[in-house]
């Protein structure tokens, strides 16, 4: 029986973005979530067919495409394998990897392979676990139903998939003081500049900003990812519309962002005590406030009619109703486009903020002249943030850094620790 433990990296590392890594241990081999890289083009984990070949178990952290996505990939090529996930992320999979499919111009994998994945996912709580494998989850607080994992294996071996140590509108912040042998953890904001303002100071803002564009008669698009970023966004728009600090108009949810939305009220055991408390207790559900509408139009013209807020996507204005609501806004100078998330190198976004004045739409070229703003209001830990939930584990002696910057990170901890930003391919025993 081997009795040594390799770790191999093949995405996720230097990069946001298709991550997944493969632990071998006793003739076992554990792949660490199964992502894929959105820009212009799709790029995939690369993995080796015989290291594919000989995994059994998926553990997948959160529903995001970038931990998930080449889930159908791979089950297209025949390889079925037990996935490991929490109900929330379960839920969320199969809205988010059918839209992933139907999306794509040439879909490599049918629907028949998304739902083969739904079918192979063992629903998985917080807390220890002796299924086959010993392991434990705890709550990341990315997004709802986000875990990390610890094997329990060599004094431990813990992968943080993405994590916010700060509380949200829904969510408590990760899981902290754990001990572990060995971490591998995100660098998304591991630069010393990557510093996150508070919530409520981007909130503060949020509302200033939208509040001047509406009183000046303009529309406000707020691009948003779907899962996660989207609800945040809506649940501090209403706190604040609530509390009279936000101008009164319609908030137009459009996109998948509402089949989310119904699937964090779904789960909203998985929320704060705070969420619990509204639902339970009062007659308030925050997920389907009467501020929040949907276009009840074909041609969306009820949207349109009068200044309002809409939140839609794509968050990085790759495709979905974003694009139509840009392409009709785009030129008034009196609306407003806000981003509140990442923006990836080679999207509409990335190439907004870098301040080009017009883009493609369908061989169509729209002209910006809206006015653009972006916030910091983020799902991730931010440098300080990482440094001080790494330095809370007990028994830690070596470092993985993956999914993001890492120089700034690894000067900061070497001292502590032995410190590894991998690359590629890299594999390495301990």
């Amino acid at each position: 029986m081997n009795k040594e433990i390799n770790i191999s990296f093949y995405g996720g590392v230097g990069e946001v973005g298709r991550s997944c890594y493969i632990i071998e241990h006793e003739n076992k081999s554990i792949m660490l979530d199964c992502g894929i890289k959105l820009g212009e083009e799709v790029q995939v984990p690369e993995i080796p067919k015989e290291k594919l070949n000989s995994v059994s178990e998926i553990f997948i952290s959160h529903a995001h495409l970038d931990h998930s996505g080449y889930l159908p990939h791979i089950f297209s090529e025949g390889h079925s394998k037990n996935i490991i996930a929490t109900k929330p992320t379960r839920d969320m999979l199969s809205v988010l990897l059918s839209d992933y499919r139907r999306i794509q111009k040439k879909p490599k994998f049918s629907q028949k392979d998304v739902d083969m994945v739904i079918k192979k996912i063992e629903i998985t709580e917080y807390g220890a676990n002796k299924n086959r494998f010993n392991y434990e989850l705890y709550q990341s607080g990315h997004i709802l139903g986000g875990a990390m994992i610890k094997l329990g294996i060599d004094n431990g071996i813990l992968y943080t998939g993405d994590i916010c140590t700060r509380n949200t509108r829904i969510l408590e912040g990760c899981k902290k003081n754990i001990s572990t042998k060995t971490l591998i953890v995100e660098s998304t904001y591991g630069s010393k500049e990557d510093l996150i303002p508070s919530i409520k100071e981007e909130a503060s803002k949020m509302v200033s900003l939208i509040n001047q564009t509406l009183k000046e008669g303009g529309f406000v698009l707020i691009p948003s990812f779907a899962v996660g970023r989207a609800q945040e966004i809506l649940l501090i728009l209403d706190d604040y519309m609530q509390s009279g600090a936000l101008s009164r108009v319609p908030i137009y949810v459009d996109g998948m962002i509402n089949k989310v939305l119904r699937i964090y009220r779904h789960n909203a055991i998985y929320a704060n005590e705070e969420i619990k408390r509204k639902i339970l207790m009062s007659d308030y559900d925050p997920f389907h406030s009467p501020n929040f509408k949907k276009p009840k139009t074909k041609d969306r013209s009820d949207v349109l009619a009068e200044p309002c807020i809409i939140v839609t996507t794509s968050g990085m204005l790759s495709g979905g109703p974003a694009l139509f609501y840009l392409e009709k806004l785009s030129e008034d100078p009196k609306n407003m486009l806000l981003f509140v998330g990442f923006q990836a190198e080679g999207t509409n976004g990335r190439k907004i903020l870098g301040g080009e004045k017009e883009i493609e739409i369908d061989e169509k070229k729209i002209r910006i002249n809206m006015k653009i703003e972006k916030l910091k209001i983020s799902g991730h830990s931010d440098f300080n943030e990482l440094l001080q939930f790494i330095n809370g584990i007990s028994g830690l002696e070596k470092v993985f850094l993956v999914h993001g910057e890492s120089k700034d990170l690894c000067e900061s901890l070497e001292k502590k620790y032995e410190v590894i930003a991998p690359k590629i391919g890299e594999e390495y025993k301990i």
